[in-house]
Order: C-alpha cells, then sequence, then structure tokens
C-alpha cells in the first residue's frame, strides 16, 4: 500500500510539474480594413520575412488573412509570457525600424490602410482546443472563426460544457482541429475566439456536414451543445483565407 501511495504521489507531483511549467501559447492579432486586398496580399511576404528576422527567438510564426467580412487579420504566434513581454516591448521600436528598411512597402501599406488596426492579445485554451498533433498554419488556407463572449460567471460552466463535447465528439469517431482562444488584451476578458480551419471553405462546410450526420440522434451531445450556445453571445462571424507567403 505504501508503495502505491508513493507511486501515486511521484504521479501527482510530475502533473503539478509539467502544469507548471508548460508554455502558454498566444497570438497577437492586427485587425484593420484596405482599399486594395491585391496590394496587402502582395506586401505581406516581405513584411513578414522581415519581421521573422527580427524577432528570432521570439515570435515562432506569423500570419495574415483576409476576410469576407473585408477585414484583414495579421496574427504573431508567440509562447510563453517572458516572450509575449519581450515582443510587447520591442513592437513600437521594430516598427519604427520596418519603416526605414522596407519603405517603399511600408508607405504603400500605409496609404492602402482604410481604418486604423485593431490590436488585440489572445491565449489558447488548451483544456477546450482539439488540434492534430503534426498541425500547421501554412496547411490549412482556409479558416472559419467565431468570435463570442460569455458571461462572467458561466466561464467556467461554458468551458466545463465544451470539454464534454469535445470527449463525446471523440467517443464517437469525429476528430477535426478545433482551436479556442480566450482574449487577454484587446477585446472583455470574457471573449473567445474559436478557430475552425480547413483546406478550403468547401472543404470545411463538407466536412461540418459529415461530422453532423454522425452527431445525429446523440442526445447527450445535443443537449451540451445546446446549452454551450445559450450561454454564447455572439460578436462576430467570418471566413478567411491564409495570405500565401511563398
Amino acid at each position: 500500500m505504501k508503495k502505491i501511495t508513493l507511486s501515486f504521489l511521484t504521479i501527482l507531483f510530475a502533473f503539478q510539474m509539467v502544469a507548471q511549467t508548460a508554455e502558454k501559447t498566444y497570438f497577437l492579432l492586427n485587425e484593420s480594413r484596405v482599399l486594395d486586398i491585391d496590394i496587402y496580399k502582395k506586401n505581406y511576404p516581405a513584411i513578414r520575412n522581415w519581421w521573422l528576422e527580427a524577432t528570432k527567438g521570439i515570435s515562432y510564426n506569423f500570419a495574415a488573412h483576409t476576410a469576407e467580412s473585408g477585414r484583414t487579420y495579421g496574427m504573431v504566434f508567440v509562447r510563453g509570457d517572458e516572450n509575449l513581454g519581450k515582443y510587447v516591448g520591442q513592437r513600437v521600436a521594430l516598427s519604427n525600424k520596418v519603416a526605414v528598411a522596407l519603405k517603399a512597402i511600408t508607405d504603400e501599406n500605409t496609404a492602402n490602410r482604410s481604418q486604423a488596426i485593431q490590436r488585440s492579445i489572445w491565449e489558447q485554451v488548451p483544456s477546450i482546443s482539439v488540434m492534430d498533433s503534426d498541425f500547421k498554419i501554412e496547411n490549412f488556407d482556409f479558416r472559419k472563426i467565431q468570435i463570442f463572449t460569455v458571461p462572467f460567471d458561466k466561464i467556467a460552466e461554458y468551458e466545463k460544457l465544451i470539454e464534454q463535447s469535445n470527449a463525446e465528439d471523440k467517443a464517437i469517431g469525429i476528430s477535426y482541429n478545433y482551436i479556442m482562444y480566450k482574449a487577454v488584451d484587446g477585446y472583455p476578458n470574457n471573449t473567445y475566439m474559436m478557430i475552425l480551419p480547413d483546406k478550403s471553405r468547401l472543404d470545411y462546410y463538407t466536412h461540418q456536414d459529415e461530422r453532423n450526420a454522425k452527431r445525429k440522434g446523440n442526445m447527450k451531445l445535443a443537449a451540451l451543445n445546446k446549452r454551450a450556445s445559450q450561454l454564447r453571445t455572439i460578436i462576430r462571424f467570418d471566413h478567411l483565407n491564409r495570405v500565401p507567403v511563398n
């Protein structure tokens, strides 16, 4: 019995250490609108490459998207609070440097902007996200997003419902990328962004129909999803297409 207790304590301690040291994943989002999408897409690869090099060891990926709503979504991905702080601390200085280093491009981008940039920071919520082990942004050119709020006093309930819903999906053989982020800055911190990537818009809706067919008749899943939807107040749906960088 003593050996069993010691083994259990060892496992529990190891789990706590992992939980304490696991790095958080963030993305910094720049939302705006432009006069000419083609100019935005043309200039983005050079801008991305410059920032990747300038923030090497801090950021681990950059991605930009155009959207059905007419917005542009620029995302900078970092891991860990320390890297997040470093990136935010250097952002203004680096913006000034890139304006000099890529003057023609940044001047054209500034003239092309039709709306001020709205900046926000989002933290991934692993407990309510499902991702392939080899997931890469570059492998999915389309994503549907949903931005919504949950009442502050219902956040724990909402996240538990999503955990249970994801577990039920898994139990009936449904596997897909379902990535949930929660606002840290720029939006109220009861705001979530649900990201659903796929190869294309057609693929997404085809796969959604296939998933819904598997879910049909599952009363437990229907109840979980109904209660979760009752707690969400939708701010925005949008369809995003990734800006190529090659």
